[in-house]
Order: C-alpha cells, then sequence, then structure tokens
C-alpha cells in the first residue's frame, strides 16, 4: 500500500475523531447550559410564586371593604391609614371629633344547661337582628384605632360610626360573630385575654385577617386595683408582648378586666405603651378620655328593640 496513502487515510481518521470530540464537547455543553437556564428559571418562579402568595394573602385580607391600607406590621398607632382592618373609607366619611358608642359583647350562643354568668351569653338570632338593625339604621361597624385616627390624628369616620367590642375570647366570638359582620364587611374588636380565652391562635389570626382589632385584656383577667406595681405590670405589659409575640402583630389598646381600675391602673396603661382602653362604665366614647373609655352593655335576651334603646339612653 501506498505509504502517502496510508499517511492520509491516518490523518483523516484523526480529524474525524478530533470532530466528534468537539462535537461532543459542544452538545455537552449545550446540555449543561440548557439545564443551568431551567434550573435558574425553577428557582425564579418558585421565588415569585412565594412573593406572590404573600403578596395576594395581604391582598385577600385587603380587599373588599377592608382597609386597602393595611400595613404589614399590624395595628400602627399611628395616623391615618395605618390602622389594620375596619371598613374601608368612601367619600361620605368625614372628620369626627365627636363621642362614639362602643357595645360591649361576651359569649355569642346559646348556653346549654346551667351556666356561670348567664346575663353574658346573647343568642345568635339576637346579635343577627342587632347588626341587620345597625345597618338598616345607618350605623357602619369600625375599629377603635379607626376612631382614634379620626379623634387624635385628623382621619375620617362614617356618619353614624360604631364601635362592636368582645370580651375575654370566647368560641362563639369566631364561630358566630365574625360569619355575621363579615355579611356586612364588618369587623369587631377582641379584647382577648393572652392565656385562658377559648380561641387558638390560628382562630385569632383569622379575625385578625377579617380585619378584626386585638387589644389587651390582661393575662389572667385579674382585679389589677388589688395588685403590686410589679404584678400589676407583668399583667398590663407582658400580656401586650405576649400577644404581639404569638399573633405577629401589634397590640395599642387595652381593655379593663371586670371594668375594674382606679388612677394608679391608668397610669401604669399609659405608662405600658397603649393608647388607649375600655371600660364597663355606661354611656358613649369620649375623644377627652381616651384611657376611661364609655361602653354599652349588651346582656342576654337583648334584640334589636333593646339595643336601640340602649343607644338612645346613651344619647347615640
Amino acid at each position: 500500500m501506498d505509504p502517502g496513502f496510508e499517511s492520509r487515510l491516518a490523518r483523516r481518521r484523526a480529524e474525524v475523531r478530533r470532530r466528534t470530540v468537539v462535537r461532543r464537547r459542544i452538545m455537552l455543553g449545550c446540555f449543561a447550559g440548557a439545564l443551568l437556564a431551567a434550573l435558574l428559571a425553577l428557582l425564579f418562579l418558585r421565588g415569585s410564586g412565594e412573593d406572590g402568595s404573600k403578596t395576594g394573602g395581604a391582598a385577600t385580607a385587603n380587599s373588599g371593604k377592608q382597609a386597602s391600607n393595611q400595613q404589614s406590621d399590624g395595628q400602627a398607632s399611628g395616623g391615618t391609614g395605618s390602622q389594620r382592618g375596619g371598613v374601608h373609607p368612601d367619600e361620605s366619611w368625614k372628620p369626627h371629633p365627636g363621642p362614639v358608642p362602643i357595645l360591649m359583647y361576651h359569649v355569642i350562643g346559646d348556653p346549654e344547661g346551667e351556666v356561670p354568668y348567664p346575663d353574658l351569653w346573647l343568642g345568635q338570632d339576637d346579635f343577627r337582628s342587632q347588626v341587620d338593625w345597625l345597618a338598616d339604621n345607618g350605623y357602619t361597624a369600625v375599629t377603635l384605632v379607626q376612631v382614634q385616627n379620626a379623634w387624635y390624628d385628623h382621619g375620617t369616620l362614617p356618619p353614624k360610626p360604631i364601635v362592636l367590642s368582645f370580651d375575654d375570647g370566647y368560641l362563639g366570638q369566631y364561630l358566630y360573630a365574625m360569619p355575621t359582620l363579615e355579611k356586612k364587611g364588618w369587623a369587631g374588636q377582641l379584647n382577648l385575654k393572652a392565656e385562658g380565652s377559648d380561641l387558638s391562635p390560628t382562630e385569632v389570626k383569622k379575625m385578625y385577617r377579617a380585619g378584626w382589632e386585638i387589644a389587651s385584656h390582661t393575662i389572667t383577667h385579674p382585679d389589677l386595683t388589688t395588685l403590686d406595681p410589679a404584678s400589676l405590670e407583668h399583667e398590663l405589659v407582658g400580656s401586650k408582648q405576649q400577644l404581639e409575640k404569638d399573633l405577629g402583630i401589634k397590640v395599642v389598646n387595652f381593655c379593663y378586666p371586670a371594668g375594674q381600675y382606679d388612677d394608679e391602673v391608668v397610669k401604669a396603661v399609659e405608662a405600658a405603651g397603649y393608647r388607649g382602653a375600655t371600660t364597663v362604665n355606661p354611656g358613649l366614647a369620649e375623644k377627652s378620655m381616651p384611657f376611661e373609655l364609655n361602653r354599652i352593655r349588651i346582656d342576654r335576651g337583648d334584640g334589636a328593640d333593646s339595643l336601640a334603646e340602649k343607644l338612645a339612653n346613651a344619647g347615640a
């Protein structure tokens, strides 16, 4: 065989092998690049999905008649537009420095058998009739934070504002009161014990996302006037800190257990960082008494007519 031919054949085979290696390297590089691009795209989509779900959750909480200006840090104590929850203001809302009625509820539901303090129970039908009457007579349920923003920070309120407050944290407030108010686009104020309520943190968070304001009602519901300074501070500051930690929100208002307070308790509540406090004193809540806010008590058997009478007697 011609030596020249063998030499050319060897060179040709070497060239073929070289080209094959190059093609394989190119294909491998393309495959690796495509794999990397797919991985980066997947990571990007997952990140966007997580952010979107968070944004979507916030949008759900702010949808409909809920305030569109809610902030991620929860119930802020600042000016207008900073509150969590309540109905969304419209063109009918105006500055409102005057008094506002605050209703005081406890257990929503019908007791089974003998129960302690039966007057604290209000049947579901009576509660629904009261809410319907309020709506039919031009009232709009707002949160206490919204009232405070109107009183102190140039905020606005609807023509006939009213706060629906619920003490202690009973299960019926979650099962019955919350859905009834949601049908009107309304929310209430939950005065919650940090320990010993019927409500789980998950249920309270759902109420908060539905627009409810969460206020402190101490840790153990004691008579605050009987406590020494250290115990008093523990009940006031500790409950606020515990609720904020458990729920991931900011708590700015307080409710005196059983309405028991004196001058020293009022000073301690203010020193604990609260913006206001509700009592069981009858009447309308006044701007000039932020830590002694009156309420209108709702008792067992009170229907729409009883509510109308109590509001009229209070001067609403």
